[in-house]
């Protein structure tokens, strides 16, 4: 097994295949990367762009090649010294006709093989046993009526035909009625459509009738229940034969949150990567197994997970956070209260946002743990008399203060650290609440804990109302800060990104070297993903608004100055975002194509307005608002006067352009340097502008970074193109070849803060890493102004005065430069060619 240094995540689709993936392998060789990192393989919805809606996980999916593809990968990855991770979608499949397991369900109902294997709820009150689907444009009656509804005759027999999606129908459903279904009549054919394991219904029912967990909000897929053995069994067979066999050595799992049991699954799984692993000689714990897990400011994994630590969101928070100036927060929240007539309160805003989503999106899941919480409360004498209409109160009152997105109940109960979590939220929810409210907090407080004796049809229920408040708060967790607030808070949006919490805009470099030290040295480290709501490097470049706040405040002052009248029909918080989206993302070229880069921002505009749900939203869309903003952006491509607002978005841009370099560079040297496995997004080599999906999954131009990569220049000579990306990727490709060379040094090596000293030594991030004789010496900068940097992304002239860093005794090279450094380290003399210092030597 090639030992896990460094990834390269691929996301796989039909326009770029298993084959595609194996064409590039040389050159990430070359980059020095040890691990491909795929998307999704297993067979997924047709057409899928991403391959978390799967179908068929036993599979490879046929668009990506099937199994001889990737195994054609592994042999090519294992014959240039590479291997394969993989991520699996365990938590849920996709509601589609492809998915057998789904099908059998609704063709035989509760009676089917597979009904247990989704999470549903076949006593949901008021379905009648049916599985609710709410997948009809409009309601059953009038979609028979309007003919959008039919009765068709499938490969399988006669099949009920939405739009040209399918549903089976039962085999016993009655002749004559299917008969005259056929014939025409409409009654009948009604009456067929509702004999069925399951019931059509209209879309807008989704979120209040829906009996089966979904994904999030998203009612095409389905939830899984993975504690079930056999589930766990036949979604986990490709990726422990491929591991079995060789061709993988580990696996990401997404979304580990979504699953019932998240601490027994990681066990589960963690056993059955070692069995798999042993046959081809691996030590325990030796395969990869990386959570995707969201971590709230401070918290860690639970003590005791057998895996290597998550997959990277939390060290995307902590480097963006340090690269962030605190001192700049309240200037910008100043501009973002005046221009929106918002708080600038995160967490008012993420309060607010969780009780709408209880009421609308999460609808179905929110009165799921309330009817669990009434079974058992109105089952005890003590409360019996809270009633249902308190105990939802109660529920919601106690999630709108959650904190992290889950605890992992086990079958006593809960543990010390979780227990206080949901005291914490009680505690701010009775300080909110009236006497009633209270004691209706104060009840469902006293189930979370079993106490000794209890009877089990008592804790079997406890566990019940346990596993769905979990469940709940994961999700609304997600839609209510990442797809909610994140849109409706503006401070800076740099910091509204996924496992960020903006309550607080920068983190300390202390803070930043404590999470540094304690993280799990085989965690991944990421700093963008097919997730990412802005690029790396856009956050980068908007982190200098962090330390030029009030020049930041006067450009914006500018550009609404030489708005039309019409302009001010779209809302300040809404207009603030785009500026800030504008400059921070925009292009580097001289003469960047503006009309497709509008176009760009217009996709993100439209999620924007949709996601924040205060104009427009998915479900009642208010096309004439969407106009407005869109002609707002495109007022940026016409208004082309010397004074215009073309104009001054582009020298704002300019002025903070290369400091965001700068910041960039720093962000990726930290990634390839601190404790953990640093993972580059595909294409991410290079400057990282995107914008939220789908502009984060557009091709790759892996001709450009191949003659990047051919032409062999050094990190400093690239400096005078600094635009074109260059200078990144020949630093990221100098430090993965460090990694390569000093394996044991980055896999094990400690980490201890290096201070700075003189007059800048605020703006210097310092560490050293020891292991078995080899040290590394890390130093880059933070926090400098775009007045601070010259046209190239460096301190300009005179900066860095008297700063330096004494060095211990010994011998040191710089990579970077590729040359040797002795004595204290000046700034001023060592930085005048390239801004990055990283040194290896013995000390």
């Amino acid at each position: 097994m090639t030992p896990i240094r460094s990834t390269y995540r691929l996301q796989l689709h039909a326009d770029f295949t298993l084959h595609d993936a194996a064409a590039q392998v040389p050159y990430l060789v070359r980059l020095g990367i040890s691990h491909l990192y795929l998307s999704p393989i297993g067979t997924a919805v047709p057409g899928s762009t991403h391959g978390y809606d799967q179908t068929d996980p036993t599979q490879v999916n046929p668009e990506l090649g099937g199994e001889a593809a990737l195994l054609a990968l592994s042999e090519r990855a294992q014959a240039h010294g590479m291997g394969l991770v993989l991520d699996i979608v365990p938590n849920h499949m996709a509601t589609h006709a492809a998915n057998r397991w789904w099908w059998d369900v609704l063709a035989q109902g509760r009676k089917s093989a597979y009904a247990d294997w989704f999470d549903i709820d076949w006593r949901a009150p008021g379905h009648g046993g049916q599985l609710w689907l709410p997948f009809l444009d409009r309601p059953l009656q009038a979609a028979i009526a309007q003919g959008v509804l039919t009765l068709e005759q499938g490969e399988q027999g006669p099949q009920l035909d939405h739009h040209g999606t399918r549903y089976p129908l039962h085999a016993g459903t009655d002749a004559a009625l299917l008969e005259a279904a056929r014939g025409g009549d409409a009654d009948a054919l009604q009456q067929v459509a509702l004999s069925q394991p399951y019931r059509l219904v209209w879309w807008r029912m989704g979120n209040d009738q829906v009996n089966y967990r979904r994904f999030f909000d998203i009612t095409s897929l389905a939830g899984l229940r993975m504690e079930r053995a056999e589930v766990f069994d036949a979604v986990h067979a490709l990726p422990l034969r491929l591991l079995e066999q060789g061709h993988i050595d580990g696996v990401r799992v997404d979304h580990v949150d979504g699953l019932a049991d998240p601490a027994g699954y990681v066990r589960r799984l963690r056993r059955a990567l070692d069995k798999a692993g042993k046959t081809r000689g691996l030590k325990p714990g030796q395969a990869g197994l990386w959570l995707e897990k969201i971590l709230a400011p401070g918290e860690t994994l639970p003590e005791g997970w057998p895996c290597d630590g998550t997959s990277g969101y939390d060290f995307m928070d902590q480097v963006g956070g340090v690269l962030h100036q605190a001192e700049g927060e309240p200037t910008l929240r100043a501009q973002w209260q005046a221009l929106s007539a918002r708080s600038g309160d995160f967490a008012q805003e993420e309060w607010v946002a969780r009780g709408q989503m209880l009421e609308g999106p999460l609808r179905a899941e929110f009165d799921r743990a309330v009817r669990a919480a009434s079974e058992l409360l109105q089952a005890q004498a003590d409360t019996a008399e809270l009633g249902v209409p308190l105990l939802a109160q109660a529920i919601a009152a106690v999630l709108r203060q959650f904190p992290v997105y889950r605890t992992y109940a086990h079958s006593q109960g809960l543990d010390a650290r979780d227990l206080a979590l949901w005291q914490q939220a009680a505690a701010r929810a009775q300080a909110q609440a009236d006497p009633r409210l209270a004691a209706g907090i104060e009840a469902l407080l006293a189930v979370l804990v079993d106490p000794q004796d209890l009877p089990a049809s008592q804790a079997a229920a406890r566990r019940r109302l346990r596993l769905r408040l979990e469940l709940l708060s994961a999700p609304l967790n997600a839609k209510s800060v990442e797809d909610t607030a994140f849109y409706r808070h503006g401070v800076l949006i740099s910091r509204n990104e996924v496992g960020s919490h903006p309550l607080e805009l920068a983190l300390s470099p202390e803070d930043f070297h404590a999470a540094s030290a304690a993280r799990h040295r085989r965690a991944l480290l990421a700093t963008a993903t097919h997730d990412h709501k802005r690029g790396e490097d856009v956050r980068a470049r908007l982190a200098v608004l962090s330390a030029e706040a009030e020049w930041w405040t006067r450009q914006v002052q500018g550009f609404e100055a030489v708005l039309p009248d019409w302009a001010g029909q779209v809302d300040g918080g809404d207009r603030l975002m785009l500026w800030q989206m504008l400059v921070g993302a925009w292009p580097l070229e001289d003469k960047p194509d503006l009309q497709a880069y509008a176009e760009r921002v217009a996709q993100w505009q439209q999620k924007a307005l949709r996601e924040a749900k205060l104009r427009s939203s998915w479900t009642v869309v208010d096309e004439e608002y969407e106009a407005r903003a869109q002609a707002l952006l495109m007022q940026v491509v016409e208004d082309a006067r010397a004074d215009g607002l073309q104009q001054r978005l582009h020298d704002a841009a300019a002025h903070i352009a290369a400091a965001g370099a700068l910041n960039g560079l720093a962000q990726a040297t930290l990634r390839l340097t601190v404790p953990g496995v640093p993972d580059t997004y595909q294409g991410c080599e290079g400057w990282d502008l995107s914008l939220v999906d789908p502009d984060n999954r557009r091709p790759v131009d892996y001709a450009l970074r191949q003659r990047w990569q051919q032409a062999d220049a050094a990190p400093a000579a690239c400096l005078q193109d600094w635009r074109s990306g260059q200078v990144k990727a020949t630093l990221l490709q100098r430090l993965l070849q460090c990694r390569r060379a000093h394996p044991d040094l980055f896999a094990h090596g400690d980490y201890t803060p290096l201070q700075a000293r003189g007059a800048k030594a605020r703006h210097v991030l310092g560490f050293t890493r020891r292991h078995d004789g080899q040290t590394l010496i890390v130093l880059a900068p933070r926090g400098l102004r775009g007045a601070e940097v010259g046209a190239m992304p460096m301190a300009a002239p005179g900066f860095w005065q008297d700063t330096q860093v004494t060095l211990p005794a010994g011998t040191w090279r710089d990579v970077v430069g590729d040359r040797p450094v002795d004595g204290a380290f000046s700034l001023a003399r060592h930085w005048a060619e390239f801004p990055i210092a990283v040194l290896v030597g013995t000390a």
